[in-house]
């Protein structure tokens, strides 16, 4: 899916979104969607998260009404950073590179999940429409969690303390759940995989991304959702992990694509966007 040149979404210090109301099935069909993919839900303008607000009407024949616009909010500290840069700062440019990858990750993945997506063409807004995709949206039936291990820590697997702290950092900037342990919510943390090349244990780890509890859990179920949760877990992992290297990069990681082996690897801290 390709998309016209994204136009930024207004800072908090801006007036805000516009008056305006959002189908209220709509909005919960969002949360929805946005909570099962493991994403934080921005309520207000301070984020961090996704900001569900009106569309706004790009004329008088724009009839968006009840329809949605999503906008992703980085931390508070970094967009306070970028609306008090010079133009072309990292603060700013880090802004604008997390909010265009991670919004560009949701019109990604929430078609899968049942949401039809789109861009405005005049001012590059990606709405959501109450139009379902994909035969409608996934439901997760009561009582689909199931006992898991947590799974290890990233001390417990005996990652470098200062590549875990320079990976939370930028994570924190971007606005991004870090995962305590292998088995939560969020960007994961782990050993290096072997590669056949550069043995890169002891000074590297791999990232992932785990969805919620709920979609993992219903994906590797046996109840007749679990091939539509497993798609859209899959499509979860591929538009996510892609959006977490572009935006812990911005925000101050040194990161590498291991295309072959399909691995984001995290070596260390990189110019911050925002100093200490």
């Amino acid at each position: 899916m390709s998309f016209p040149p994204h136009r930024q979404p207004p800072s908090p210090a801006d007036a805000g979104p516009p008056a305006g109301r959002v189908d209220p099935a709509l909005a919960d069909r969002l949360t929805e969607a946005v909570l099962l993919a493991g994403l934080p839900v921005a309520f207000g303008d301070q984020g961090p998260g996704v900001r569900i607000r009106p569309a706004r009407p790009a004329d008088h024949r724009d009839r968006c009404e009840g329809m949605a616009a999503l906008d992703w909010l980085p931390s508070p500290r970094l967009t306070g950073a970028a609306a008090t840069a010079e133009p072309g700062q990292a603060a700013e440019s880090a802004r604008k590179v997390v909010e265009t990858a991670m919004e560009n990750a949701l019109a990604e993945f929430l078609p899968v999940l049942g949401l039809e997506t789109g861009r405005d063409r005049t001012d590059g807004e990606l709405r959501v429409t109450g139009e379902a995709a994909g035969g409608g949206g996934l439901r997760v039936p009561p009582g689909v969690l199931v006992a898991r291990p947590a799974g290890p820590t990233p001390a417990e697997l005996g990652l470098p303390e200062d590549l875990v702290r320079h990976i939370r950092r930028s994570a924190a900037l971007a606005g991004l759940p870090l995962a305590t342990h292998l088995g939560a919510t969020g960007i994961t943390l782990a050993q290096c995989a072997p590669t056949g090349g550069a043995d890169d244990r002891g000074r590297a780890a791999d990232l992932g991304w785990n969805p919620s509890r709920r979609l993992a859990d219903l994906a590797d179920s046996d109840l007749p959702e679990a091939s539509r949760a497993a798609a859209a877990r899959t499509a979860v992992d591929g538009a996510l992990r892609h959006a977490v290297g572009i935006a812990l990069r911005a925000c101050g990681t040194e990161l590498r694509w291991l295309h072959a082996h399909q691995l984001l690897r995290a070596y260390g801290g990189s110019a911050p966007a925002v100093r200490r």
